[in-house]
């Protein structure tokens, strides 16, 4: 029986982005554990940290946008899990030495947040391509479940690793996963499209320019950056106070920690497997909407949890695993939104620039986070990020996402012609109002 050549192609893909997400998970606990337990470091300090990671996608996702859309995406991908290996190695062998120090955290997380950002931008434009339009929600809820799996096994590995052995050893087993993945990947046998000409004689900036015109000019993915920006602002504040909390205030073990972060994967499972019939029963809007308002809900009972070890326990696993349900459903709405109305050559320049807003406002969350915890106290910041978290997605009630009820068919479905025509080449860019157009504009 002959397999299907797609199937083949895109369970490489799946079991590379599932080993590398496991590997991450467990760096991003072991990372942040450091820090707090070996070094020391302040509240103000985790969030620098916290910060620190996600700084990349403020400085470099709109340059990175245009350069992605102009590249092979896979060769890019193997790339980028080869460099993060290599980052992460550092970590290990500085313990060596006597390391790491908080600095080469800093910019181990850095690195990682570059690699990070190239690899999302270049894989959520591949798998399009890969799968075909058509195919998308069914092939994102696996994908989704890959993250909710890595997120629910993730941080028990990691706390266990880094209970038993220590952290830098959790740290070289993420190096490993990208390793293997970076092989995986270069198995597939499919060959991408090739790179649209017509975007190459486009210059840098213009083609900048041409990705946030059709992301913040198209009726549907306006609202959906309105909800994401501010979203990301609180849910990051609240994730870089988190541990230090539960160490800190709760003096929860990183076994426990790795528990509870676990239960929000479990909880992320079932959410992208009923994903198709949330947005069947709700509607695509009101899934996105919804999905990300109750994941704040579900926030708010980090700083209420209060009582003996196990009920804290308790209701920080009800939080996460209630969170994990409703996040992943819109989650797995909201990328297929954009991925079916964005053209193939804008795919990079589109994710680019939601990457941008997003996660430059992750990276201000996380350190205002810091600063906040070190005015009204960890716990008082807490309530603030969960509240807001809870509120910013209502934004998009007026809007024409609330009332979406399927994904659409095509990128024809929702056409804004001005955004999906390229910039002219520079000198030629007609004057607002109709003018001709002037040399050197």
């Amino acid at each position: 029986m002959t397999r299907n050549p797609l199937r083949t192609d895109f369970a490489k893909l799946w079991t590379a982005l599932s080993i590398s997400l496991v590997g991450s998970e467990i760096t991003m606990l072991a990372l942040p554990l450091i820090a707090a337990r070996t070094l020391g470091s302040t509240a103000f300090e985790m969030g620098v940290l916290a910060g620190v990671g996600q700084a990349p996608f403020l400085l470099f996702s709109l340059p990175a946008g245009a350069w992605v859309d102009r590249l092979p995406r896979r060769p890019m991908l193997i790339a980028t899990d080869v460099g993060s290996a290599l980052l992460l190695l550092s970590i290990p062998i500085a313990t060596i030495f006597g390391g790491p120090t908080y600095l080469q955290l800093c910019a181990v997380a850095f690195g990682i947040g570059t690699f990070a950002l190239l690899y999302d931008l270049g894989h959520y434009a591949y798998v399009p391509a890969l799968v075909g339009r058509g195919q998308l929600t069914k092939f994102n809820s696996r994908l989704q479940i890959s993250h909710s799996a890595a997120a629910a096994g993730g941080p028990g590995v990691a706390g266990l690793l880094i209970q038993l052995l220590s952290a830098p050893i959790a740290v070289l087993a993420d190096a490993v996963s990208f390793l293997f993945s970076a092989l995986l990947l270069r198995a597939i046998r499919k060959q991408e499209p090739p790179v649209d000409v017509q975007d190459q004689a486009v210059g840098m900036l213009s083609a900048v320019r041409d990705g946030l015109r059709m992301l913040l000019g198209h009726r549907l993915l306006r609202p959906i950056v309105a909800i994401s920006v501010p979203n990301g602002f609180f849910e990051s504040g609240l994730l870089a106070l988190y541990i230090l909390y539960a160490t800190r205030n709760l003096h929860l073990s990183p076994v426990l920690i790795g528990v509870i972060f676990a239960a929000g994967g479990f909880g992320a499972i079932p959410g992208a497997i009923l994903a198709d019939r949330s947005g069947a029963r709700f509607g695509v809007g009101r899934t996105i909407i919804g999905g990300y308002a109750l994941a704040g809900l579900a926030a708010l009972l980090v700083p209420l949890a209060v009582g003996p070890t196990a009920a804290i326990v308790a209701i920080l696993m009800l939080g996460k695993w209630f969170g994990g349900i409703t996040d992943a459903a819109a989650n797995i709405h909201q990328w297929t939104l954009r991925q079916v109305v964005t053209p193939d050559r804008l795919a990079g320049r589109v994710t680019a620039g939601h990457r941008f807003l997003v996660y430059g406002a992750c990276a201000l969350g996380a350190v205002a986070s810091g600063g906040l915890g070190s005015v009204v106290g960890v716990r008082a910041a807490l309530f603030v990020f969960a509240v807001g978290m809870l509120v910013s997605p209502l934004i998009a009630l007026p809007s024409p996402l609330r009332d979406l009820r399927d994904q659409p068919a095509d990128v024809d479905d929702h056409p804004l012609a001005d955004a999906e025509r390229p910039t002219p080449p520079h000198g030629s860019e007609p004057i607002p109002g109709g003018a001709a157009p002037v040399a050197g504009r």
